[in-house]
């Protein structure tokens, strides 16, 4: 699979290090010696510590301290918390997880640190590709351990539990602990994958919304880690087939057109889905964006492959703009860059986030109005969760002045952001949701298959969230936008992009 992504971050115990049956070991010591002690005290014993069971459901991944009240739970047992201080004379929950942590240090010093060295030859091979790292861990040791092991290096930002307790940050599974290390290395969450070995950090991993969360078999196994959310389970690293997708020169993309032939093949082997953008792919741009108009022809030819592929047409134009305009009702729409869906026999989704946005569009189209009334050529097309503003007939110098106003307004309103396009802003909900995320719902609400393959076809900007988003697919860019691209090939307009569905149809 091709993923575009900025970084990695790793959580040590069972992905970095081998310190996880270290780490369980010294918990069994401490419940034992503690069982010792009600036994000693006359209290009736609890039943033993068991590594198999108990540490990847109640220990494994999580804050020391979370650690010993899971256990005692566990147990129906209770003990008071005591303070940071106690020791293993203390009957507290402090006092047994600092014993443990004692004995967890003892065994480092007796027995060293075990690197999996099939990991790191991994993060160090994605290191020289360009992919920005970090660890993260519950536990205070991690420093100790990653200097005892020699990888104090292999990455640029560290968040333990040291860092942690500083910052209170909240333990797995909540995501809080990767999102700082996402933070700390200046990457979104979008852009960046997880790999872990506990259910509590691959569920701290799908929380925090990251690209991809990898789970490495070990204390749990491998359905455990899917059901907790992983996107894969692997025994090591080099088990994955991954590789990054980088931006590219639009002149330097193949001809999808004059590569067709290995494209076939590809279509032989995996039944893809098509996505198509609207404007510039199978409509002209025009001056005015109400002008927009699909051909005859172009219309025929998208309903003849609708009887052949699943068909959607993902736009930022307004849903029910954008049924209008292609008039196929067998077909499946993404309106407002995929906030809105729809297709035949009643098939309807609304992003549930966008919807509680809305009134926001409310408020600023009237005062932006107000605010670019005196610029001639500024055309305000309103849509159910997004709001357009086309600049394509102001003059070239007044440009920079609609940008500055756009900005001023919106800093007043954080729910929503601005988006670029040709010729176009795009104020959005400022949610984690683009057309990409939108042609990954359609591909799993209109495919059997795990992961089907298939085609995006678009012009702008906002077709970049596709390309660069959908991992099993490939993007084929019109035209060209100014800037890089995810694509993987090109048509040069929209009379290419004719001879391609063409060549589909065939």
């Amino acid at each position: 699979m091709k993923y575009a992504l900025q970084a990695a971050i790793f959580d040590l115990d069972g992905v970095v290090t081998k310190t996880a049956n270290l780490h369980s070991k010294a918990w069994g010591m401490a419940f034992e010696k503690y069982n010792g002690r009600r036994i000693q005290e006359g209290k009736e014993s609890f039943e033993s510590y068991d590594p198999r069971v108990d540490y990847p459901k109640y220990i494994d991944g999580i804050p020391r301290f979370d650690g010993v009240r899971n256990f005692l739970k566990s147990r129906d047992l209770e003990l008071p918390e005591g303070t940071p201080g106690d020791n293993e004379n203390d009957e507290t929950v402090y006092g047994l997880g600092n014993q443990k942590n004692e004995l967890f240090q003892e065994l480092i010093k007796k027995e060293g640190v075990t690197v999996l060295e099939r990991n790191v030859e991994v993060i160090k091979a994605w290191k020289e590709k360009g992919i920005r790292t970090a660890v993260i861990s519950s536990s205070k040791n991690c420093k100790m351990i990653l200097e005892k092991a020699g990888l104090e290096d292999l990455f640029e930002v560290r968040v333990d539990g040291v860092v942690s307790e500083e910052m209170n940050i909240p333990g797995k599974p909540a995501p809080d602990i990767f999102l700082k290390a996402a933070e700390e290395l200046g990457v979104k969450p979008g852009e960046t994958l997880i790999v872990e070995d506990a259910q509590a950090g691959v569920e701290a991993g799908k929380k925090g919304n990251f690209r991809l969360v990898i789970g490495i078999i070990n204390a749990s196994g491998e359905q455990e880690l899917l059901k907790a959310g992983a996107d894969i389970a692997v025994n090591d690293l080099q088990e994955l087939d991954l590789e990054f997708k980088n931006p590219k020169k639009t002149n330097s993309l193949p001809s999808a057109l004059k590569c067709f032939g290995e494209l076939s093949d590809i279509f032989k082997k995996e039944q893809p889905m098509l996505f198509l953008d609207f404007d510039g792919t199978l409509s002209p741009i025009v001056e005015h964006h109400k002008d927009a108009r699909i051909s005859e022809e172009m219309r025929e030819l998208v309903f003849e492959l609708s009887k052949k592929y699943k068909v959607a047409v993902v736009s930022g134009r307004g849903l029910a703009d954008v049924r209008e305009k292609v008039a196929l009702p067998e077909i499946y729409y993404a309106g407002s860059h995929g906030y809105e869906i729809s297709g035949p026999n009643g098939f309807s989704k609304d992003h549930e986030e966008a919807v509680k946005v809305m009134p926001v569009f409310d408020e600023i189209e009237p005062i932006l109005k107000d605010r670019l009334r005196d610029i001639s050529g500024v055309d305000f097309e309103r849509k159910k969760f997004t709001l357009a503003i086309h600049y394509r007939q102001v003059s070239a110098e007044q440009e920079p002045k609609v940008h500055k106003i756009v900005s001023e307004v919106l800093k007043d309103h954080p729910k929503v952001l601005p988006a670029g396009g040709k010729k176009v802003i795009e104020i959005r909900p400022d949610i984690d949701w683009h057309k990409g995320k939108a042609v990954e719902f359609l591909k799993q609400q209109l495919s059997n298959d795990k992961d089907p393959l298939s085609v995006y076809v678009g012009d702008d900007v906002t077709d970049e969230d596709a390309f660069k988003f959908v991992s099993h697919g490939i993007g084929i860019l019109v035209g060209e936008h100014g800037q890089d691209t995810y694509a993987d090939y090109h048509l040069e307009n929209i009379h290419q992009v004719e001879q391609f569905l063409r060549k589909m149809l065939e």
